[in-house]
Order: structure tokens, then sequence, then C-alpha cells
């Protein structure tokens, strides 16, 4: 058998110290420094968590009036009707009625819903720039408040004359009726 040199013996006590010293690190030491992170990462979390929920739990009382206002203000959003056919109906009446008011000739006016629980209508016609502004601001301001879905204007006759006349117009509106419950 071989025997080690002294020098040789040194490097082999160093290398097995350096050795054990990394196992101790690996299987002891760095767990309980990971441990101690993630417990301090999640103890930031639910602190963050905590105070969101109590600026949430503050704020109820506000949130709470707001809903108040909004259920108040909700007769502004429909129009009350006892089914959707009618409220169809009443939406196209006050399509061609409100289109009429504002001066604009109306060629045709049709039920287009394609949404359970909407009512759609659409309407064809010729109108000027300042009664197509009016039209607008009347659906979209006078409650029951209405949604403007699709607008397309042909202006047509102004290259023709070279100044803005009379313009094509298509425009689809919707609303939200408010039907009775089922009981």
């Amino acid at each position: 058998m071989n025997r080690l040199s002294s020098r040789e013996r040194k490097l082999v006590a160093i290398l097995i110290l350096l050795t054990l010293v990394a196992l101790v690190w690996l299987a002891i030491v760095s767990p309980i420094l990971s441990g101690f992170t993630a417990r301090a990462a999640e103890q930031d979390r639910l602190v963050a968590r905590f105070s969101g929920n109590e600026r949430l739990i503050a704020s109820m009382s506000r949130l709470r009036a707001q809903a108040e206002v909004q259920k108040l203000d909700a007769a502004r959003f429909h129009d009350a009707a006892p089914d959707l056919a009618t409220a169809s109906e009443q939406l196209q009446e006050r399509l061609t009625n409100q289109i009429a008011q504002d001066g604009g000739e109306l060629k045709s006016v049709q039920d287009v819903s394609d949404r359970p629980g909407w009512v759609r209508a659409s309407a064809d016609g010729r109108i000027s720039l300042p009664q197509l502004l009016n039209l607008l601001d009347h659906l979209q301001n006078n409650a029951p408040l209405l949604v403007v879905n699709a607008l397309s204007l042909s202006a047509d006759r102004a290259l023709q004359s070279g100044h803005l006349d009379l313009m094509e117009f298509h425009l689809e509106v919707s609303g939200n009726p408010a039907l009775p419950q089922p009981r």
C-alpha cells in the first residue's frame, strides 16, 4: 500500500473538511435561510392583502351609497315594456319620431334585434350634418339612454355640388328594456 505524504494528508483533510462544510451548508443552513426568506415574502404579501381589505371595508359605506344612487338612476337606462316585441316597437317609434323632430327624412326603420334581452332598430334616410348632430345628441342623452351601434354616412351630393348637402344615413341603435319579472 502506498502511504501518503504529510502534505497529501493535509490536502485530503482540507478536502474532506470543505466537503463537510458544503454538505452542512446545503443540508442545514441553506434550507433554513430560504425558509426565512419565503416566510418574509409571504408575510409581506399577507400584510398588503390585509391593508387592501381594510381599505375595501372602509369604502363599503361609500360603495353602498353609490349603489343606491345607481339604483335610483336605473330608470334612465331602461324603457319599461311588457315584452320584447312591444319594446322593439317603442324603440322604432322613438327613432322615427326623433328623426322627424330633428328634420330628417326617414326612408325605412326596422327591427334588427340580435341579442337576448336587448332591442335594436335600424333606420335609413336623408339628413343634414347639423340635423344629424342633433339627432345623435337626443338619442344618446334623453332617457332612456340608447346605444348607437352603427352609423354610416354617404355624402355623394357633396362630391357633385362641391358643398355639404343632405347625406344618406344608416343608423342602428339599441336599448335594454326593463321587462317585468316572471312570477
